[in-house]
């Protein structure tokens, strides 16, 4: 029958049950377990070896992730231990019903003593779970067989709706010029700026060093020696180097790109870079109190303090964060110019070319800084009237 957690129980939730009938009748007639992990239970509690440990040292510590996406893997991995030590089974050998189990505690209110989870929450979940898994059923050692997956077959029988995605906001040009007006610190919205006409996620502006950013003929050079010393730049003009995330821990692109600075970009960086605190620190933008390298929630908070409470979320739109930039960036390329598509994926760092089918003519199509320099300095917006 469906599995019921005492446990569960006493939180004031339970586990939704479904007719096993059928299913139990059909696995006697055939001679088939419908908890087939059960009898390797007793060997996984005599080893010393944790399963999940050796699918992050084996897969995760080879893909140099960040260390928040590491964490939270390893969150959910702890999260998950717990919960199969209190149904009494070993984290390795789930059957169908502890997922059931761990779905209803993630999604039941914390006033019953569950999670509170969203159902977008849970479907991540689940899918590092699922990760894990997988790579035992793959890695000959572990003897999960491929016939069986209970997070996948737990998530065809309980539904995990999401809700619908609300829209970014369509914000015109001149819309965007009385934004950046508003903005009074030059931190600011130098910040600001360089998202919107770069395209950058709050992680490469958190980690955007002095070395990457060259400015020709600028006032700042003298007092920051390394500032455009970084050799992918060669011997180029007013640019600034984004690295791939296998270069810099933190960054979320698959491609490293060179990407133009436009006079007004200029100008604002050397305005700011002529009042930014010289203390050493190799990080374009600092920490308004710690004068250290800004953080992702710094970059956040900027946008949402100069931009909040007018452009919070709403019923119909999503708030106006950070990553605003990126989409608005997009869209002008793509939509509003309608740039080549492969050029404006150079422009924000994804892969140019095809991965999935090597013999379409996507996959011979390539993107360079050249190709789309000229253009960029030609019809990127303007939203200033300072220079």
């Amino acid at each position: 029958m469906g599995y019921r957690s005492p446990t569960a129980q006493g939180r004031g939730f339970c586990v939704t049950e479904h007719s096993s009938t059928s299913r139990e009748t059909l696995a006697d007639e055939f001679g088939q377990s419908i908890d087939p992990l059960a009898a390797l239970e007793p060997t996984f509690k005599e080893t010393t070896v944790d399963p999940f440990q050796v699918f992050s040292e084996e897969v995760l510590n080879a893909r140099n992730l960040s260390s928040a996406t590491l964490g939270h893997f390893g969150y959910v991995f702890d999260e998950w231990r717990s919960h199969m030590y209190e149904m009494g089974r070993h984290p390795a050998c789930p059957a169908l019903e502890h997922v059931e189990a761990y779905i209803e505690t993630q999604r039941a209110p914390k006033q019953e003593g569950g999670r509170g989870n969203t159902s977008r929450t849970i479907k991540e979940k689940l899918r590092k779970l699922n990760r894990a898994y997988q790579y035992w059923q793959a890695d000959p050692v572990f003897p999960h067989e491929d016939g069986y997956n209970p997070f996948e077959l737990a998530k065809k029988r309980v539904p995990l709706r999401v809700k619908k995605t609300k829209e970014h906001r369509k914000v015109t040009i001149p819309e965007l010029r009385d934004m950046i007006a508003s903005v009074t610190s030059l931190r600011g919205r130098t910040l600001i700026m360089l998202q919107l006409k770069l395209g950058l996620r709050a992680g490469e502006v958190s980690n955007l060093r002095l070395e990457d950013c060259r400015l020709t003929e600028s006032r700042t050079n003298e007092a920051y020696s390394n500032l455009g010393s970084h050799e992918a730049l060669g011997t180029r003009s007013n640019l600034v180097y984004i690295p791939s995330r296998d270069e810099r821990n933190g960054n979320k692109s698959v491609r490293p790109r060179l990407l133009p600075l436009d006079t007004e970009l200029r100008s604002l960086l050397d305005r700011y870079l002529y009042a930014r605190p010289k203390n050493g620190e190799p990080w374009l933008f600092l920490s308004k109190k710690s004068h250290t390298q800004m953080t992702v929630k710094g970059v956040n908070k900027v946008w949402k303090s100069n931009f909040h409470p007018e452009y919070a979320e709403t019923d119909s739109y999503r708030p106006i964060t950070s990553h605003f930039g990126r989409h608005r960036f997009t869209t002008y390329w793509r939509v509003e110019q309608n740039l080549n598509r492969q050029l404006v994926k150079y422009l924000r760092g994804d892969r140019t070319g095809s991965f999935t089918n090597s013999s379409g003519i996507d996959a011979y199509l390539h993107a360079y800084y050249e190709d789309i320099e000229a253009t960029y300095r030609e019809k990127i917006y303007r939203l200033t009237q300072d220079v």
